[in-house]
């Protein structure tokens, strides 16, 4: 079996820049992780309902409510959905909360979509929207790489960052 760091190397991916995690309450999972493991400030805070969504293929609307922490090199992503279709309430449901996805920063994003798609890789979740703090759009996509260790790939385009 691959792993995650194998298709990232074949693919000529760049290294992984955040760990997401999906929780049900995001201020008491941000508590616990600043308590128990030092980390934090947590900052940004935000609600996120992207303009243009889409759950498995088909327009859907999203809301969650994520809060970003550094540890180490990279982002410690915590997601708590609050409504429309997502993975990550699909994920909730089946597995409780935990470690969802590994996200990778890109600056040629629609390439590296079409990589994955080419690479038989299948999107399970898409949004662009226009982040006012940042002055600018992002991307994400969401990839069904579970196959390859049980974990999903998130392809981010957020230009402000420079990464890539």
């Amino acid at each position: 079996m691959k792993n995650m760091e194998e298709v990232t190397s074949k693919m000529n991916l760049p290294p992984v820049t955040q760990i997401g995690v999906v929780v049900r309450d995001l201020d008491e999972a941000m508590a616990y992780y600043s308590e128990t493991l030092g980390l934090g400030p947590f900052n940004p805070v935000f609600e996120l309902a992207p303009e243009k969504s889409w759950y498995m293929g088909e327009p859907a609307p999203l809301h969650l409510r994520i809060g970003r922490t550094k540890w180490g090199e990279m982002d410690l992503e915590l997601v708590q959905p609050l409504g429309g279709k997502s993975i990550h309430q699909d994920f909730l449901d089946t597995h409780g909360e935990g470690l969802h996805h590994l996200g990778i920063d890109v600056k040629n994003y629609d390439e590296v979509i079409q990589s994955m798609h080419e690479a038989g890789f299948k999107p399970l979740q898409s949004l662009e929207i226009f982040l006012e703090m940042n002055k600018s759009w992002a991307k994400a996509t969401y990839f069904d790489t579970q196959k390859i260790g049980g974990i999903i790939l998130e392809v981010l385009y957020r230009p402000w960052l420079g990464k890539g």
